[in-house]
């Protein structure tokens, strides 16, 4: 074969291969004499759906929405903007504090514990061991076991002056769980407060297949 004839070669064969995948079939040889087809993976585009909520002179309480899902669907990136601000400058000054959280209640509505700051209750995860702690110093350390299904969990804190000036908080997060969720998983979201009496808001966009 001269130079011409494999230049002929070669640019016949890219447009059959061009044509191959355009209808979505490629036709290859694994080895010679036994050709195989490849099917050209598509994958339907992702959707969106937006959700936020608010809670009015959050005062050292907590609440929780939540709603099911409604089909299989993977969960692929969670937007959120939190932001609070106080509801009028306080009688002490103080630190305002926000815990925002979404997780996934499996098979069925959360439940929640006892108490004003109203936390869902998500087992924990069979993956990790308990939490230990190294602390010479004797400094007082709150924490809590690893929760299973949790996608994001942000605390918010700002100094409240007497007048209430700059302590406003915002947070923008964005994480990319891939989680499955199934038909009757619940998501949900909670914030509770601590500190100085504040307004709090969540405004989240689902991306999903």
């Amino acid at each position: 074969m001269n130079d011409n004839e494999r230049r002929n070669f070669l640019l016949s064969s890219r447009d059959m291969v061009v044509g191959a995948l355009t209808a979505g079939t490629l036709v290859a040889c694994a080895s010679p004499g036994e050709p195989s087809t490849v099917e050209a993976q598509t994958s339907s585009p992702p959707s969106t759906a937006s959700f936020g909520w608010e809670i009015d002179n959050l005062s050292n309480n907590g609440a929780d929405v939540y709603f099911s899902v409604q089909r299989d669907l993977v969960l692929n990136t969670l937007d959120v903007d939190l932001a609070f601000s106080p509801v009028t400058p306080p009688v002490i000054p103080g630190l305002a504090e926000v815990l925002c959280q979404v997780a996934v209640s499996r098979g069925g509505a959360p439940s929640f514990g006892p108490g004003s700051q109203a936390y869902y209750v998500n087992p924990v995860s069979p993956a990790f061991a308990g939490v230990q702690t190294y602390n010479p110093n004797g400094l007082k350390i709150g924490f809590n076991p690893p929760i299973q299904d949790t996608f994001m969990s942000v605390i918010l804190k700002s100094w409240v002056p007497a007048d209430g000036t700059a302590s406003q908080a915002y947070r923008h997060v964005q994480s990319s769980p891939s989680a499955s969720l199934k038909t009757g998983d619940y998501l949900v979201f909670h914030m509770d407060h601590y500190g100085p009496s504040v307004d709090a808001e969540m405004q989240v966009i689902l991306v999903f297949q």
